[in-house]
């Protein structure tokens, strides 16, 4: 019997759901490893998947305060997981990165798990259900997003 699109979304949705609780559970374990909280993680991860920002783009990104942002900005320093460093372009301006010692240390959590993602998906999938599987989640994200903004901008 053929299932009907809204059918199939619906699975779509749940397994992603999953998908997302499972991550989050990894993450909660990971975490305790690096020895930071899960929002110091989420922040330290925002930070190392753009490249480096602002702590105002952080903490838009991170649902989070100015004051509370700045708080997890000196945490992840004390770690060594991050640093603040001056804007090339503008001296005013502060960026925060990631240190070499945060991708020896994650290394150790999340290198296993990155070559068993490889392998897996590599075999499992073609280069273009791949370029779909990640169109999925750029569109995801971004309905996420719109979400989040709806929700912060209601109360």
């Amino acid at each position: 019997m053929q299932r009907s699109k809204q059918h199939l979304v619906d699975d779509l949705i749940r397994e992603f759901r999953a998908s997302g609780n499972e991550d989050n559970a990894f993450d909660a374990v990971a975490a305790q490893r690096l020895g930071v909280n899960e929002t110091d993680l989420r922040c330290v991860n925002i930070i190392e998947n753009s490249g480096g920002l602002s702590a105002g783009e952080l903490a838009a990104r991170a649902g989070l305060s100015a004051g509370a942002v700045t708080g997890v900005i000196d945490r992840l320093q004390r770690q060594g997981l991050a640093r603040r460093v001056s804007d090339a372009s503008d001296r005013r301006r502060v960026e925060v990165e990631v240190t070499p010692a945060f991708y020896r240390r994650a290394e150790r959590i999340w290198g296993p798990m990155a070559a068993d993602w490889h392998a897996t998906l590599a075999e499992r999938f073609t280069t273009k259900e791949i370029q779909l599987i990640s169109d999925f989640l750029r569109a995801t994200t971004e309905v996420a997003r719109r979400h989040r903004e709806r929700l912060r901008e209601s109360r």
